[in-house]
């Protein structure tokens, strides 16, 4: 690790004398000046808060601004064409660019842990008090939700990146706030989870323990970080491979999710209500309910954040025609592979879902599956009608207005106007109007494709102007 290249530039710009002594000075004085004021329990306090800042903030800001800046100052295109690989890219740039924040963290955790140990008892191995133990986790959890967060920063200015390239005004703060979000938010689940002594949760139908469980979690999304952040340096160091790394994210999402979900099994012949029976089996099918929205969701984040480019659809298009399976696999869009598995899970919904009319009027959660994936179909469309215009960097941007018109300001301003009936034209319908809402949504897809084609036409003339309209 020490040798890499990339780490070790960034130790050399980051340590210098002034800030090595400036940093344990500024952090030792805080925590006495605390210690005069309010006691052991004020300074454990300060270190333990200023080591958050030091890792959630100022680590995640870091992680997510070391490529943008490389990038505004015109630096990056010279590190994609180094010898270095993406491996040590990773570890590089994880680290590299947070390792002074990593210092100051280390300083404040260890005044922290000087505070709460008993350290004459600990070094001589005489015993490991509940205190101790509670500590380790302490860290263990604000170490490794701090990395998290960081690594989720970096991979979203990472996976973006192709869109901004060519930007030189860069900003990082979506991307500082959606990876400080993720590690907070998994390092607070963890310390009340740990918290919960005795208490357990139910996946899939198996027991485990609360705290165990939720360290688990950590590591495995921890893990997911680190790779995605491999296969994202591979695409900028221009290595080639096939997305079967995002066929299995989405698999373990699915998977993972479904199993918060459980319900315990109703008595139908006790309580004597027939009725019982389709709500029993849409419990029982709940998990897949869960994994069909994870996949859709998963679409989403697949096409606002994967490469949609005319050229290389036209690569895929070109090594298919050539029976060049590998190369071919290796152009397949992200969103490709998430809408295959949406759409397995909501065929399995479409079918064998249960039918609650009896129970709710006019309510059917196979339409309702149906309809969601007829509109995230026409998603798909109205998006690539956006990324094969002239403007391309603005593509993102503009299908979100749409989207948001769509499925927020028109369905409220038909609601303000009490035309309620024809919300299934931008909702999907849960048995309500059915007829409405299937035809509408064909009706989109059918007028987006046919945009999209012409667009497609156009941007292949530019691409090869040999190609005459048709």
């Amino acid at each position: 690790m020490i040798i890499n290249p990339e780490l070790r530039r960034n130790i050399w710009l980051d340590f210098t004398f002034h800030r090595v002594i400036l940093a344990p000075f500024v952090i030792i004085l805080m925590s006495y000046l605390f210690y005069l004021t309010g006691g052991k329990g004020s300074s454990a306090s300060i270190a333990f808060n200023l080591s958050i800042l030091f890792i959630f903030l100022w680590g995640t800001k870091k992680a997510s601004e070391t490529v943008l800046e490389e990038v505004n100052n015109s630096t990056w295109d010279f590190q994609r064409q180094s010898t270095i690989s993406p491996w040590s890219m990773t570890w590089g740039k994880l680290f590299g660019s947070t390792i002074y924040s990593w210092y100051g963290a280390f300083i404040c955790l260890l005044i922290y842990c000087a505070i709460h140990t008993n350290t004459s008892a600990h070094l001589v191995g005489l015993q490991i008090t509940s205190q101790e133990i509670n500590l380790f986790n302490e860290i263990f959890y604000l170490v490794f939700g701090g990395l998290l967060g960081q690594a989720i920063a970096l991979l979203l200015s990472l996976q973006l990146l192709p869109q901004i390239r060519r930007e030189k005004n860069n900003k990082s703060f979506r991307y500082f706030l959606t990876g400080l979000l993720f590690g907070f938010l998994m390092t607070s689940y963890c310390f009340r989870s740990a918290k919960e002594v005795g208490q357990v949760i139910s996946w899939h139908g198996y027991t485990f323990a609360s705290d165990s469980f939720a360290t688990s979690s950590l590591i495995i999304f921890l893990f997911w970080a680190i790779i995605g952040l491999q296969r994202s340096f591979c695409r900028e160091l221009q290595y080639q491979n096939v997305p079967w790394v995002w066929a299995v994210f989405n698999l373990f999402c699915m998977i993972y999710f479904s199993g918060l979900v459980s319900f315990e099994k109703i008595n139908s012949e006790i309580l004597n209500i027939s009725q019982l029976n389709d709500l029993q089996e849409l419990f029982h099918q709940a998990p897949v309910y869960i994994a069909f929205f994870i996949a859709q969701t998963l679409t989403y984040i697949a096409l606002f954040t994967d490469e949609l480019t005319t050229i290389r659809y036209k690569h895929f298009m070109a090594r298919l025609k050539e029976k060049n399976l590998l190369e071919s696999s290796q152009q397949i869009p992200w969103w490709f592979i998430s809408i295959i598995f949406t759409t397995i899970a909501g065929f399995k919904l479409i079918i064998t879902g249960p039918q609650l009319t009896n129970i709710v009027e006019n309510f059917s959660p196979s339409i309702l599956i149906l309809t969601t994936m007829l509109f995230l179909f026409r998603d798909v469309v109205l998006i690539h009608f956006f990324t094969f215009g002239k403007y391309p960097k603005k593509a993102m941007g503009a299908a979100f207005v749409y989207l948001f018109l769509l499925y927020f300001v028109f369905p409220l301003l038909l609601n303000a106007l009490h035309f309620t009936s024809l919300l299934p034209l931008f909702w999907p319908s849960w048995g309500q109007n059915t007829a409405l809402a299937i035809i509408s949504a064909v009706v989109q897809i059918a007028i987006f494709a046919k945009l999209c084609q012409k667009r497609w036409q156009l941007k292949t003339q530019e691409l090869d102007p040999s190609i005459k309209k048709a």
